[in-house]
C-alpha cells in the first residue's frame, strides 16, 4: 500500500472538535504537499522519544511502526545528492579534523505540543527537507542548523543558517545578525569524545532562526537557554551522524514518518525556552498566535496574564533553580537529530550571515512584546 493511501486511510479517523479542524485547515493552506491530515494533528508522537524536562531522549531513538516497505520509484542522484546508502552527504568530511554537517532531521520529543504532528511534520521537518526531489526530499529547505565539529581541538559551533542560494555548491554559512535587541549567533563550545561519539561540555544559550521564505527579514527565533548536545556518533568516514532510509519513500518521494523513519538520527539536544521569550515568538502559519499561547494550548493569540503581569501558564521547567518544576517560568525542548556533512563557509558579505541588523517581517522579534502585540493585532 503506498503512503497516499495509507493516509487516506487514517483520514476516516474522526475529528476531537470541528474548531480544532477548521484551525488545521487553514495553517496549511499554504503547502501544496501537505502531509499531515488533521486528525494526524491532533495526535502527539510520544513514545520511545519521550523526554521528561530536563533529560534527553535516547539519541537512536524511533518511534515509528518501522513498516518500510517502500515501492521504489524515488530515484535519487547520487552524483548530486551523495550517497543514498549512508545519509546523502552533499559536503565531504573525509580525512578533515573539521567536520561539518546540516541537520537533515530533527524529532522533537518534548514538549508534546511541539511533539504532535502538525508541528513536527507541517513546521519543522517540511521546513528543514530540502527542495530538491532528485535527494528524495520534496521540502522547502528554509529551515538550517549546522554544526561544525573540530576534533583536533575538541571544540563545536553550532547555529542557525538563512536559506542558502547554492547548497550543493558554494554551500550554508551561520547565521550572524541583529534582530531588534537580539543578537543572532552560532553558539561555541567545549566537547568531549569518546571513539566517535561526542557531547558538549559546556551549556550556552542559543537562538535558532527560522525562516518562513527565502527572505532574511521572514526570520523568527527559537530561544534557547542552556543548550546541551549529547550521544553524537559520527560515521567512520566522518560524512554522517546517522543514515538515510530509501526504503521510507514512496515513488513519489514522499514519507511517513509514524510508519517508517526516512531519517535514522544519532545524537540528541535539548534546552529550555522562557514563557515570556515564548510569549514574543509568533507563529505565522497559526494567524500570529505566540509560542507560549500555543503551548498552553490557549485560544488567545498570547498567553494569559495575572493582575501581575505574570503569565498564569506554568511550564514544566523553572529557570531560576534549572531544574524542572520549581517556579515553572519555562519549557524543556528536547530532540534527537541526523544531519550529513555539507560545505559551510564563512559568510562575509552575505546576508544574514556578516552580523548586519535585520528587520523582521514575520512576526515580532523574541523579547520585544511591544512589537509582538502589534504584529499580533495585525493577524499576519
Amino acid at each position: 500500500m503506498s503512503v497516499g493511501a495509507r493516509l487516506a486511510r487514517k483520514l476516516s479517523l474522526g475529528i476531537a472538535t470541528a474548531a480544532v479542524a477548521s484551525f488545521i485547515a487553514l495553517a496549511c493552506e499554504d503547502d501544496p504537499h501537505r502531509r499531515t491530515s488533521p486528525e494526524q494533528a491532533l495526535e502527539a508522537s510520544g513514545g520511545a522519544c519521550e523526554a521528561a524536562p530536563g533529560k534527553l531522549p535516547e539519541a537512536t531513538c524511533d518511534n515509528s511502526e518501522k513498516v518500510c516497505t517502500g515501492s521504489g520509484g524515488c530515484t535519487i542522484d547520487e552524483a548530486r545528492c551523495g550517497s543514498a546508502s549512508t545519509c546523502l552527504p552533499i559536503g565531504d568530511n573525509k580525512s578533515k579534523d573539521v567536520l561539518d554537517f546540516r541537520i537533515r532531521r530533527l524529532n522533537i520529543a518534548a514538549p508534546a505540543a511541539l511533539a504532535a504532528d502538525f508541528i513536527q511534520n507541517t513546521v519543522v521537518t517540511l521546513n528543514i527537507d530540502m527542495n530538491e526531489k532528485s535527494c528524495g526530499e520534496v521540502g522547502k529547505g528554509l529551515f538550517s542548523w549546522l554544526l561544525r565539529v573540530d576534533k583536533s581541538s575538541n571544540t563545536l559551533i553550532t547555529g542557525g543558517a538563512p536559506p542558502p542560494t547554492d547548497a550543493f555548491g558554494k554551500g550554508y554559512c551561520f547565521a550572524n545578525f541583529e534582530l531588534g535587541a537580539n543578537k543572532v549567533e552560532p553558539l561555541h563550545t567545549k566537547i568531549e569524545f569518546s571513539g566517535n561519539t561526542f557531547r558538549s561540555l559546556e551549556k550556552a544559550p542559543l537562538k535558532i532562526p527560522i525562516f518562513l521564505s527565502p527572505e532574511v527579514a521572514s526570520v523568527i527565533l527559537l530561544p534557547l537557554t542552556d543548550v546541551i548536545i549529547e550521544n553524537v556518533t559520527i560515521s567512520d568516514d566522518g560524512n554522517c551522524i546517522g543514515g538515510f532510509n530509501p526504503t521510507a519513500l514512496d515513488p513519489a518521494c514522499f514519507d511517513d514518518h509514524s510508519l517508517c523513519s526516512k531519517w535514522n538520527t544519532s545524537g540528541s539536544l535539548g534546552g529550555y525556552i522562557t514563557l515570556e521569550e515564548a510569549d514574543s515568538v509568533l507563529i505565522r502559519d497559526i494567524g500570529n498566535k505566540s509560542l507560549c499561547s500555543f503551548l498552553a494550548a490557549e485560544t488567545a493569540l498570547k498567553c494569559p496574564r495575572d493582575a501581575n503581569g505574570k503569565i498564569v501558564f506554568q511550564g514544566d521547567f523553572c529557570s531560576v533553580d534549572k531544574q524542572p518544576g520549581g517556579c515553572g517560568d519555562s519549557v524543556w525542548l528536547a530532540a534527537t537529530f541526523a544531519a550529513s556533512a555539507a560545505k559551510i563557509f564563512d559568510g562575509q558579505g552575505t546576508a544574514g550571515c556578516s552580523g548586519e541588523s535585520t528587520r523582521t517581517d514575520a512576526g515580532a522579534d523574541a523579547g520585544d512584546t511591544k512589537d509582538a502585540g502589534s504584529d499580533a493585532g495585525d493577524g499576519g
